[in-house]
């Protein structure tokens, strides 16, 4: 009977030695971010401010979070844990991000040290205020790299940088999965209605009749900044459409003047020059949010097999020790459970 008992608790034993953790894990930043939106997008006039400084009027208030400041937490320091924990360490807030530039919305690329527009001033707001909160100095360092693709890579992995710029697409994907998936995400942080444009004069004026002129013509070509970008409206256009990627939007817009480009694309705000261009919403209004990396639990000790083969032994063992004190219980209250077998004296033979 002991040794049943003391194979349960050796088996107990060898399940606890697992620790499942996630050293990169972007939980506690992404509490952090969220607890900043929330005071700004709940500090009166903030967002309208925002807007109306940087020109950005396309901004649109896309609430997934409610504002209240008794509800949204910032992780204690003492608590830090994973890329929270790194941050506040170093004093550094590596955010991830293309150089690209379109009118009033962001200019990441005249001075990438420091860009100007609602997007950066949005992120510098953020960064402003988990430091306060903090009570240290945290410096917001960009990374840049040469695609979206490589930049939801990038913070995927959470090594070379802690977070995302706050204005990527909650929808795309990462690699063969959705975005909403396979990754961490903010708050909303704004809600943008994206657009095509075409030459003007030239007959596309709606999303049909571009579906159509890339349908009939040899010319497939339509320009983007990113691969998320295309990825977010690339329902709307037929299996043919040659997507074309340029960080800067008024190279884009060029190529739509020379005819290269059948059309352009916005995510947000107006074409560069729009006079020039006939302008028309895809009737997708886009959540933008900044991207984490998403936990990966890891566990030390017993692994994810041996802990699976623990708890059967287990089980088998604290079954079989019921089992057995049952039969000892019966047997010393004279009740056993097998009858003993009475062999009748053999009879002599006649």
């Amino acid at each position: 009977m002991a040794r049943f008992f003391m194979l349960l608790a050796a088996c107990y034993a060898a399940s606890t030695l697992a620790a499942c953790v996630d050293e990169l894990s972007a939980e506690g930043l992404s509490m952090a971010v969220d607890a900043a939106i929330m005071e700004l997008q709940g500090t009166k006039g903030w967002f309208h401010n925002l807007r109306s400084s940087t020109g950005y009027m396309n901004a649109m208030s896309v609430y997934s979070c409610t504002p209240d400041s008794t509800k949204w937490k910032y992780p204690a320091k003492s608590e830090a844990t994973g890329i929270l924990a790194r941050v506040l360490r170093t004093g550094k807030l590596r955010v991830a991000g293309v150089q690209w530039s379109a009118p009033n919305a962001a200019d990441y690329k005249t001075d990438p040290l420091k860009p100007t527009g609602f997007w950066p001033g949005y992120m510098a707001a953020i960064t402003e205020n988990i430091a306060k909160h903090y009570g240290q100095t945290i410096a917001l360092e960009r990374v840049y790299y040469k695609g979206s693709d490589l930049v939801v890579d990038a913070v995927a992995k959470g090594e070379e940088v802690d977070m995302s710029e706050p204005y990527y697409y909650l929808s795309g994907f990462h690699g063969t999965e959705p975005r909403i998936e396979s990754l961490a995400f903010s708050c909303v942080t704004a809600g943008l209605a994206s657009k095509f444009y075409t030459k003007k004069g030239g007959g596309i004026t709606s999303v049909d009749k571009l579906y159509d002129r890339l349908v009939a013509d040899d010319d497939k070509y339509v320009g983007f900044i990113a691969s998320g970008n295309y990825d977010a409206v690339s329902s709307l256009l037929p299996d043919s459409t040659m997507p074309q990627y340029k960080p800067n939007s008024s190279v884009i817009a060029s190529k739509v003047l020379a005819d290269k480009y059948v059309a352009g694309y916005v995510s947000e705000g107006e074409p560069p020059d729009a006079e020039l261009f006939d302008v028309f919403t895809t009737g997708i209004v886009s959540p933008r949010v900044a991207l984490f990396h998403k936990d990966q639990l890891v566990c030390s000790g017993t692994t994810p097999a041996m802990l699976t083969i623990v708890i059967i032994v287990s089980a088998v063992a604290l079954v079989l020790a019921l089992l057995v004190a049952f039969v000892i219980i019966k047997e010393r209250l004279g009740k056993p459970i097998f009858m003993p077998l009475i062999m009748e004296a053999a009879k002599p033979q006649l």
